[in-house]
C-alpha cells in the first residue's frame, strides 16, 4: 500500500472542522445551525487531494455530510470518491468537537483498485475529533483540523 501523507485531510471530511481565534467566546453557536457548503484543497508532493462536501448542523448537536472527494495518488489514475459521514457535534470556546464519527467512502471511479487501496481501512473509527474556529459568521466557516493542520472555508448555503 502506498505511503500517503495527505489522507489526514479525510478526516477533514468527516468533521468540516474549524483555528484558535483570539476572542473565542466571540462565536455563536447559532451560527453554525444549518447547511454549509465546504471545499479544500490539498498538495503534498505528487500526491493531490480536494475535497466538495455539503454538511449539515443541526440544533440538536447531530451532524451530517455528503459530497466527493477526488484523489490522485502517484502512479494511480485519478479517483472520485462518494463521502458521507454522521457524528455528534458540540462547540466550546472557538473548538469544535466531533464524537464518534462515522465516515464512508465509496470509490465510484475505480472500485477495483479498492483491494490496493481502502481508505476507509486507512482511517479507523476514532471516538473524537476537533477543529479550532478562525472565523465563523452566519454565513462563512473558516477552520483548521487541530488532526492535521489543514485550513478549510465553508459558506453557507441559503435555506430554502
Amino acid at each position: 500500500m502506498p505511503h500517503i501523507t495527505a489522507l489526514p485531510l479525510l478526516v477533514l471530511i468527516s468533521l468540516s472542522t474549524v483555528v484558535q481565534a483570539d476572542e473565542p467566546s466571540a462565536f455563536k453557536q447559532t451560527d453554525i445551525y444549518g447547511r454549509w457548503h465546504c471545499e479544500h484543497a490539498m498538495v503534498d508532493g505528487t500526491t493531490r487531494m480536494t475535497v466538495d462536501y455539503n454538511v449539515d448542523y443541526l440544533e440538536g448537536g447531530e451532524s451530517n455530510g455528503l459530497g466527493t472527494l477526488v484523489l490522485k495518488l502517484p502512479n494511480f489514475p485519478e479517483m472520485e470518491y462518494d463521502v458521507s459521514h454522521q457524528s455528534h457535534w458540540a462547540m466550546h470556546e472557538g473548538t469544535l468537537t466531533f464524537t464518534s464519527p462515522e465516515l464512508r467512502l465509496i470509490n465510484r471511479s475505480h472500485p477495483q483498485l479498492n483491494s490496493f487501496l481502502d481508505l476507509e481501512r486507512l482511517f479507523p473509527p476514532k471516538s473524537q475529533e476537533s477543529s479550532t474556529i478562525l472565523e465563523l459568521t452566519q454565513t462563512k466557516l473558516v477552520a483548521r483540523s487541530d488532526s492535521y493542520g489543514g485550513v478549510y472555508a465553508c459558506a453557507k448555503v441559503a435555506s430554502r
